[in-house]
């Protein structure tokens, strides 16, 4: 199982779990249930969802009917190597999707972090202090499973998006081998849309850069859906 398979698996799991019974949703409704998304450019990142390899790669993952794929980045060395996306392990690429029963829920910003809370609880992920769970991620190899990320910080940088930094081991038998995953819930004209950005753990520094990454690519597209 690739990397990337683990991650989205994951991700769609924490996003399945959500009831209205847990006051999940708002009681108005979006005027318009589905809205098109405005995607930026960068230098260092190519959108290429529309690409017929990539679209394939990415929708053959989806694990329910629910959810669709809206945006994947991949970073232009791994673009050009896309082909080949279901053999290697890339990092440092973000990728945005929506639960399409969640659309018609008229949300604000005010509402993302009772948001995460529930999915937080429900799918029952916990919460450690950074320099603990680092301490602990590579010298414990009982202290993180693959089939359950931690969280290490919770965030919220701007009014319409709420952020986590998790850890991931997207393999169960290579104890070595962690990933920082910055997930996030963002509203765009009241309707919710997740994304996440995804970088190779390698101490303090790397958490620091995903955190920095994801912010250049999340500010850019919130400004781009104003």
């Amino acid at each position: 199982m690739s990397k990337f398979f683990s991650f989205l698996l994951i991700l769609l799991l924490i996003c399945c779990k959500t009831e209205k019974s847990d006051d999940y949703y708002s009681d108005e409704k979006n005027e318009t249930e589905f809205i098109e998304f405005a995607f930026p450019t960068f230098d260092k990142w190519t959108e290429c969802y529309e690409d017929r390899k990539v679209k394939s790669h990415y929708d053959e993952n989806l694990i329910s009917n629910k959810f669709q794929n809206v945006a994947v980045y991949l970073n232009n060395e791994t673009f050009l190597r896309k082909d080949s996306l279901g053999l290697i392990d890339y990092e440092d690429y973000a990728y945005f999707f929506i639960n399409k029963n969640e659309q018609k829920w008229k949300l604000t910003g005010d509402d993302l972090k009772r948001i995460f809370q529930v999915q937080k609880r429900k799918n029952g992920i916990e919460s450690y202090e950074k320099e603990s769970a680092l301490n602990k991620v590579y010298s414990d190899t009982t202290f993180l499973h693959s089939e359950k990320p931690i969280v290490i910080e919770e965030f919220k940088s701007a009014e319409n998006i709420y952020s986590a930094v998790k850890l991931i081991k997207p393999y169960s038998d290579y104890h070595d081998i962690i990933i920082i995953y910055v997930y996030n819930l963002m509203i765009v004209k009241n309707h919710l849309i997740y994304s996440g950005y995804y970088l190779d753990l390698n101490g303090d520094e790397s958490i620091m850069k995903a955190k920095e990454m994801n912010g250049l690519i999340m500010s850019k597209f919130l400004g781009i859906n104003k």
